[in-house]
């Protein structure tokens, strides 16, 4: 690894980085959209026990994104962040292939989601916190080109998983996502070690949970302005499945609008470098208003009365979750200490993900089976418009000069 700040090297790691980010979101299209409400209810379960068992899922990612996390910080100078991610990819490849061959029963079920939960949905942070490593090293990693390739790959799978389910039925998601589980786990072990950082900081202990709460206010503002934003985004897709078949839609059109929704995020992500560029705008602003367009998402996602309406609605992701996943990652290098970057990540996915997920699906299947589909949508919208609110003071933060200096390329 000592040839990895060669100009070749770099290129290798950016192409790299781009492949792991690439392969974890084809594993996202399949665990999040497929492997998840189609297929609960290709299995037979009802509303409630779906939002059950995804919400148990969602609280498992509560309680491991914590302590794997601080694990991370704590011991990364002799467990690096790469094998705690392979660890956790195996487990995951043994927990799918036993949902898939296992009886369909609701407790064994509830076991292996509450698996992926600790495991697929724990491992984005700790790979974002990855590319922080590799940037603070002094590596001109083009890391919004990863995000884009992320995008990408995302978007192609969500649309091709929705014809070959469609063909194949629900369970061809967890024969495919056990598959680029095992490339996923090649790709991450092939990547090199970060070197010694080269950020100079005048704290380098790792910090407490509480203390980054306590002392980073724009950081802990934020992780308000993610859990009800996420919530209101997660009660609006929870059951879309349903609503697309409402309005005529089929399991490819379902794939569609998720393949859409990855496709809105592409340009975003390519162009990060040079929006962070224009006058006016900070890291601080993207990310307090990406919550306004997730929210404008939702609701025109809600009045959609066709495919097409639904399909165009997820033109607003453009600069909803598109700056989110493009921004957040710089967001913490400016508003977390460096030593803290793997905790910093784990607990922007523990509220947006996991506590925001657990509550909106928990809920949200009472809410389907109570109202119905449309009106849970419609809820979500509200609860979305919250985290707006909350975000709103981010972005009358002054602009400063230590922003360009976080906007490594």
């Amino acid at each position: 690894m000592k040839r990895i700040f060669s100009a070749t090297s770099r290129r290798t790691l950016t192409i790299l980085y781009c492949l792991l980010q690439g392969t974890y979101w084809v594993i996202s299209a399949a665990e999040m959209d497929y492997a998840a409400t189609p297929l609960l209810r290709e299995r037979g379960f009802s509303s409630i026990s779906i939002g059950i068992i995804s919400g148990a899922k969602f609280l498992s990612l509560i309680f491991f994104q914590y302590f794997i996390g601080r694990f991370a910080d704590s011991h990364k100078d002799r467990i690096s962040l790469k094998k705690i991610v392979s660890i956790l990819t195996i487990i995951a490849i043994a927990a799918d292939l036993a949902l898939l061959f296992m009886p369909v029963r609701f407790v064994t079920t509830l076991v292996v989601f509450v698996i992926f939960g600790g495991t697929i949905n724990c491992v984005l942070p700790l790979i974002e916190a990855l590319s922080i490593d590799y940037m603070n090293s002094g590596l001109s990693m083009n890391y919004t080109l990863s995000r884009a390739t992320g995008s990408l790959t995302y978007c192609v799978f969500a649309y091709l998983l929705g014809i070959w389910t469609g063909k194949l039925g629900m369970d061809f998601s967890l024969v495919f996502m056990a598959v680029v589980l095992v490339v996923f786990l090649g790709i991450n072990l092939v990547m090199p070690k970060p070197g010694v950082s080269q950020v100079k900081s005048s704290v380098n202990r790792v910090h407490s949970t509480g203390w980054i709460l306590k002392n980073c206010s724009k950081y802990r503002r934020f992780l308000l302005e993610c859990f009800f934003v996420f919530l209101g985004y997660d009660m609006n897709i929870a059951f879309l499945y349903d609503r697309v078949k409402d309005i005529g839609g089929s399991d490819s059109a379902y794939g569609l609008v998720f393949a859409m929704i990855g496709l809105f995020e592409i340009p975003v992500a390519l162009g990060f470098y040079r929006l962070m560029k224009v006058r006016g705008i900070t890291i601080e602003r993207l990310m307090a208003f990406f919550g306004a367009f997730c929210t404008a998402r939702a609701f025109f996602t809600t009045i959609s009365v066709n495919m097409t309406q639904m399909v165009l609605a997820q033109a607003f992701e453009l600069l909803g979750m598109g700056v989110f996943y493009a921004g957040s990652v710089f967001f913490v290098m400016k508003t977390v200490p460096e030593a803290d970057s793997a905790k910093g990540m784990s607990l922007i996915n523990l509220f947006a993900v996991g506590a925001a997920e657990a509550v909106a699906f928990f809920i949200s299947g009472v809410i389907r089976d109570s109202l119905g589909v449309l009106q849970l949508m419609y809820i979500s919208v509200f609860v979305s418009a919250i985290g707006v609110i909350v975000g709103l003071p981010l972005a009358i933060e002054p602009r400063d000069e230590s922003d360009d200096v976080q906007m490594r390329v």
